[in-house]
């Protein structure tokens, strides 16, 4: 049984069926702004380029007509140093004997397994991890019925990886695996491939609307694993069936003109998430299954860089018309709504206290100078992660973000082109978090007080008091940063 038992956990690793829900992740795009365009944090204000197709594409009847290419990298660092833990904590190794004691003096075997302590895979330690991805961004804006009736693409990959996924547990199950904690709204959510596809035109003189859609391809991997010795659980059969798809999620855009001066825009942006369900089928030879089964099934489901309903209302003043030479002035504000309460982490779990729902701020301007542009925007988001003083770790902050963005003409061969450099930075502001013992929902007791040796049916060694491996116990302090920088070049049409 104890080969069968570790065969399982062996085959379990590379035995999957996976059948994902809904595979779309704006990724980066939420994080950064427009990688590197103009006023990449107010792109849903003042945005003019390519970028809209996302962040408002109702803003495409007065996006420049052109093809655009560029190259972003973004830094980020996550540190989370973790609280001295007391030696009473500790999982000591008479888990192993351990057993619960029932009413009716039988025992039953204990519902949590803990591994001791000093058997961990690996030690409890400190977070200090630093990462750079370059992008890759591309763009297209052309006009089918100029003004009514303009499309555009957008798309910012991965250079060196083209998504990534790594899960975590966020409670005590992370014993098993890196026990380390990790910033839950960072990570992975930087590797994720952005496709949007959009059209927006003019409704009347002073309306516009635009529908697009955020394109991710998805995929679908049935493997079948048998197993002809539990014995030697290195040589395993494996028959994959894999499939690639795509799935669509929309959003929506509108723009209000009521004066010459004076823009108000709106958006729309529905849930999404990359999502898999998965099902490990294993077999193995002269085993008895149970009753209309062929196969061990062991299921699990995950999702990746989920993005909540998010509403954005703005405005857009024009403080200096453009002169004769070309020197105008404009302002924006956005405030944006993010229904984070309906958040799942990456086990497709939601938290036991719900996520809060948010309402950041972004503040622009852009000054026009001939045919040069200076663009500065600043923005504030609040963490959607409540207290975390209990059985999780959900580790985040709240952010203040910062870019700073320059478009000037170039010729190159007598090409007329359009160069665009960004500079951005935000601080994920350090957060410190205590468990207590009145939590809603407390630090898992992972050796309960009245668990019995087994083999002597006393009170449990080392039972008494608390004792966990929550990596996050007692308590950790926060923080993290972003710095990014990129240029793109526009290729004007006409």
């Amino acid at each position: 049984m104890r080969a069968l038992r570790w065969t399982l956990s062996a085959a379990s690793l590379g035995a999957f069926l996976v059948a994902p829900r809904a595979a779309h992740s704006a990724g980066l795009l939420e994080i950064t702004g427009a990688p590197n365009a103009s006023n990449g944090l107010a792109a849903r204000v003042l945005g003019d380029g390519p970028e809209v197709a996302y962040y408002n594409p109702a803003l495409l009847p007065d996006a420049h007509p052109a093809t655009v290419v560029g190259l972003f990298l973004v830094a980020s660092h996550e540190s989370v140093a973790l609280s001295e833990r007391p030696a009473t904590a500790d999982v000591p190794a008479s888990i192993y004997e351990a057993r619960l004691q029932n009413a009716d003096g039988t025992t039953t075997r204990l519902t949590t397994r803990p591994v001791p302590t000093a058997e961990l895979a690996e030690p409890r330690g400190d977070t200090d991890l630093s990462a750079s991805i370059p992008y890759l961004t591309f763009g297209v804006v052309r006009a089918i019925v100029p003004k009514r009736l303009v499309l555009g693409f957008y798309a910012a990959l991965p250079a060196t990886k083209f998504q990534e996924q790594k899960s975590f547990f966020a409670d005590e199950r992370e014993q098993y695996f890196s026990n380390r904690l990790r910033f839950e709204l960072l990570g992975d959510r930087l590797a994720q491939p952005c496709f949007s596809l959009a059209l927006g035109g003019y409704a009347a003189r002073w309306l516009s609307v635009g529908v697009g859609v955020d394109v991710t391809i998805g995929t679908v991997a049935r493997t079948a694993v048998h197993v002809p010795d539990a014995a030697d659980q290195r040589v395993v059969l494996i028959n994959p069936d894999i499939e690639v798809t795509s799935t669509l999620s929309p959003h929506l855009g509108v723009v209000l003109r009521p004066s010459e001066r004076l823009h108000v825009t709106s958006t729309l942006h529905f849930p999404a998430s990359s999502d898999t369900e998965g099902e490990n089928r294993v077999r193995f030879w002269n085993f008895t299954y149970p009753d209309g089964e062929d196969s061990v099934r062991q299921s699990y489901a995950t999702s990746i860089a989920y993005e909540p309903l998010r509403v954005g209302l703005g405005a857009e003043w024009v403080l200096r018309e453009r002169t004769a030479d070309g020197t105008g002035l404009r302002v924006a504000a956005e405030a944006r709504y993010a229904r984070w309460s309906s958040y799942v982490d990456r086990h497709g779990e939601a938290p036991t206290t719900p996520f809060l729902d948010t309402l950041s701020g972004t503040l622009g301007a852009a000054l026009e100078m001939g045919d040069d542009r200076l663009g500065i925007d600043v923005a504030f988001a609040p963490s959607p992660v409540p207290p975390q003083d209990g059985r999780s770790n959900y580790v985040d902050g709240d952010r203040l973000s910062a870019d700073v963005s320059y478009e000037t003409p170039l010729s190159v061969l007598g090409v007329k082109l359009s160069t665009t450099f960004r500079a951005f930075g935000q601080l994920v502001m350090k957060r410190q978090e205590t468990k207590r013992a009145d939590a809603k929902d407390p630090v898992l007791d992972e050796v309960p007080d009245g668990a019995t040796d087994v083999t002597t049916g006393s009170a449990l060694s080392g039972a008494a008091g608390l004792q966990t491996n929550n990596p996050g116990y007692p308590g950790y302090e926060a923080s993290g940063w972003l710095l990014g920088g990129g240029l793109r070049v526009a290729f004007p049409d006409g």
